[in-house]
């Protein structure tokens, strides 16, 4: 009987407790932060972004979908809201992990296939990997080196894509990949461009 009392008297508590904290606004804004991790709005993602880079001035033609880390690695991707062209700004673990200079030689399809068999990248797995162009662009208020390519994916929607990959830093001189990509045939250089150059 005293156990059972002791127990009826922690229900009571514990209802009491949950009330009190309904009614000082607690468990709204305990629902609301839950939300907000689960479902963050774009200013929140782009404020989260801010020690890497500087998005605030995309505006509403591109929007930021994800940023997280994988094994030390960061990543955020971007889209084009019109076309779904994809922008993703990768923060190396590897600061040397793809730089200018391997952009700039003549062995970047071997290098790009070494990162790809790394843990941290395999899930999206990349086939068929062609360089087509080399070249630069303005971005992140600086000259990237990047090369043109076309690969087949193997788990993701879009089966064959063609985009950019290129190497710039941020403005603590840390080494970003940069890479652009839509669907074969739908890419837009111009999309690309005009990204880059909002991005500080």
């Amino acid at each position: 009987m005293k156990g059972c009392l002791s127990l009826i008297i922690k229900i009571i508590i514990a209802v009491l407790v949950f009330f009190g904290l309904v009614h000082i606004g607690a468990i709204d804004f305990i629902k609301e932060k839950i939300n907000n991790y689960q479902n963050p709005s774009q200013e929140q993602l782009i404020e989260n972004t801010k020690d890497i880079i500087d998005l605030s001035g995309i505006g509403e033609e591109y929007s930021v979908e994800k940023n997280f880390k994988i094994l030390k690695t960061r990543m955020i991707f971007a889209e084009h809201n019109a076309s779904g062209q994809k922008m993703i700004i990768i923060e190396p673990k590897d600061d040397d992990i793809l730089t200018k200079a391997d952009l700039e030689s003549g062995n970047f399809e071997e290098k790009l296939n070494q990162i790809l068999s790394k843990k941290q990248y395999k899930f999206i797995k990349f086939e068929k990997l062609k360089v087509t162009k080399q070249g630069t662009m303005r971005g992140l208020n600086q000259e990237i080196p990047y090369v043109k390519i076309t690969a087949d994916i193997s788990n993701l929607p879009i089966k064959s894509v063609e985009g950019i990959v290129g190497s710039a830093y941020n403005s603590e001189a840390k080494n970003l990949i940069i890479i652009s990509v839509n669907e074969q045939g739908k890419y837009s250089q111009i999309i690309t461009e005009a990204f880059y150059n909002k991005v500080k």
